[in-house]
């Protein structure tokens, strides 16, 4: 029998020592948002991040968090300049989710969308987060746990076009870029990832709307969001949908999401904010 993992240690084992480090890291926490504030950041945190040791203990936008300083790219940018991590989305969802509305946050990564409207809108908010990585999702439970967000429900699972199983392909030192491949019918058991899909999900949990959903699944969003739009009431529709853009296969998901009434009212550097027309 494998004897259990040991429990992880609490929430401040690992500060970041007193000195030049944890001075200039709260530096680069109160510099202002703006492109030219981004420019010296993004100067500052050269000698810090690779001095940084492999874990640390942080308070981020009212949270105390664990993360990684290596080998992910989000966590990084969470950790060193958080208030430059995606501004724009991080505005119009804590302007526009209310009490009572459900969140997803499919390809969760380290659950910096999560995290983000548990503590901007609290626990009116109903937050589904999806996360196949094992490794990401122990690391988002902790943080979850330690600030007892109980409205994010961490789902382990893949999104795709069917039920079935696939295989988790892991990024070139960049955690966030895993995908996910589904493997061909004739070795359909041998995936280590359950899959299941999007209208499935909703269907099982009676979630009767998503009123705004964020994706990024490696430039496999149609996969995910086809099909659903092909076999959930459009009542069930998220609202307003935050699409990484950067991937984008011929353009695939735009002509999608417009062909179904979505509307690209704002864009970011990374993402596309849709808007579904009434």
């Amino acid at each position: 029998m494998t004897p259990p993992s040991p429990a992880p240690a609490p929430w401040g084992t690992h500060p970041v020592s007193a000195g030049p480090r944890r001075w200039l890291l709260r530096l680069l926490h109160s510099l202002p948002t703006g492109s030219a504030w981004r420019r010296l950041a993004l100067w500052l945190r050269k000698p810090l991040k690779n001095s940084l040791p492999p874990v640390v203990d942080v308070e981020i936008w009212g949270l105390r968090l664990r993360l990684q300083t290596r080998g992910n790219l989000s966590e990084q940018r969470l950790l060193l300049m958080p208030q430059h991590l995606d501004t724009l989305e991080r505005a119009i969802l804590a302007r526009e989710l209310r009490s009572g509305s459900v969140f997803f946050d499919i390809g969760a990564n380290i659950g910096v969308y999560s995290l983000w409207v548990a503590s901007a809108c609290g626990q009116a908010v109903r937050v589904e987060a999806f996360e196949p990585d094992p490794a990401l999702c122990q690391r988002l439970s902790f943080n979850l746990a330690t600030n007892t967000l109980t409205q994010v429900n961490l789902n382990p699972v893949a999104l795709g076009r069917s039920e079935g199983t696939a295989t988790l392909v892991s990024g070139a030192g960049n955690s966030g870029e895993n995908r996910v491949e589904v493997a061909p019918d004739t070795e359909a058991a041998s995936g280590n990832l359950v899959v299941t899909t999007l209208t499935g999900f909703v269907s099982r949990k009676n979630i009767p709307r998503i009123d705004a959903l964020k994706i990024d699944v490696e430039g496999f969003e149609v996969d995910i969001l086809e099909p659903f739009f092909a076999t959930a009431p459009r009542s069930v529709w998220p609202r307003l949908l935050i699409c990484e853009l950067i991937h984008e296969r011929e353009h695939a998901l735009g002509r999608l999401l417009a062909s179904q009434g979505y509307v690209l009212t704002e864009s970011s550097r990374l993402n596309g904010i849709y808007r579904l027309a009434h």
